[in-house]
């Protein structure tokens, strides 16, 4: 009969190999840490469009000929886009809409860009609401990379 040799009883080298298998494990784990914190510490958040606001905070409307029709001309309002440390946003896409609000030459939709300081003013603009005590103007803004922002809303207010 074979005799089988068993590892049981056998601890030669064993004490060697231990020591030796727990450094190599410390040794990866503090790299692959090492790794994981230096690419963790480079992350930055995602730009996003911080804060929009509007000047003047409200339209005035009258009916100046008693028709129902409440209109205002000539207005100029100024849109500030600022991100989350409050720096101006250049290149933003600001778009006017609701209230009847066009341009006074043309119907066109009022829009624009903002410049270096995150600042765009629309002028020579015309406001028309039928009828109603109270509208809005919704001001969305877009910017590529930045996401879009449109819960501003400027009152307009028929007197």
């Amino acid at each position: 009969m074979r005799k089988i040799k068993t590892f049981k009883k056998d601890w030669k080298a064993g004490i060697e190999g231990l020591p030796l298998q727990l450094m190599i494990m410390v040794v990866i784990a503090g790299v692959g840490t090492t790794v994981i914190l230096g690419w963790m510490s480079g992350l930055q958040p995602p730009s996003s469009i911080g804060s929009v606001h509007a000047y003047p905070g409200e339209i005035i409307l009258t009916d100046t000929d008693g028709d129902g029709i409440f209109q205002a001309k000539d207005i100029t309002i100024q849109v500030t886009v600022l991100d989350r440390e409050g720096n101006g946003i250049q290149g933003a896409t600001v778009l006017l809409e609701g209230a009847g609000i066009s341009y006074q030459l043309n119907d066109g939709t009022v829009h624009g860009m903002t410049d270096s300081s995150g600042q765009l003013t629309l002028s020579e603009l015309e406001v028309s609401l039928a009828g109603g005590p109270l509208g809005f103007v919704t001001v969305t803004v877009t910017k590529s990379g930045y996401g879009s922002e449109g819960g501003l809303q400027v009152p307009v207010i028929c007197e």
